[in-house]
């Protein structure tokens, strides 16, 4: 499923006038992936620490988004995807690695 579509089905957005809104207040939205030797496998999604002014929208896993619960333990080929207006892509790959 192209990254757009599972934007938007995570965010509940209808077409990409959302993503554009985002783009142009300064929020990007970053995709990393959980290695099977990222220190994030097997962890909750709370005790990863992300970079401030960051919001992790989606996990997806297998294809499936699931909601970010704090209590989601993160496993290896997972795709999270996150919001911010301050991270970088750098940054946000190093918090899940």
């Amino acid at each position: 499923m192209p990254l757009v579509s599972l934007i938007e089905e995570a965010t509940g957005a209808t077409n990409t006038v959302a993503l554009l809104r985002l783009s142009r207040a300064g929020v990007n939205v970053i995709e990393t992936s959980i290695t099977p030797a990222s220190r994030a496998v097997g962890a909750p999604l709370a005790d990863v620490e992300v970079p401030p002014g960051t919001v992790v929208a989606a996990v997806v896993r297998d294809g499936t988004p699931v909601a970010p619960a704090a209590d989601l333990l993160l496993a290896a080929g997972d795709e999270i995807l996150v919001v911010s207006h301050a991270a970088t892509e750098v940054e946000v790959h190093a918090a899940f690695r």
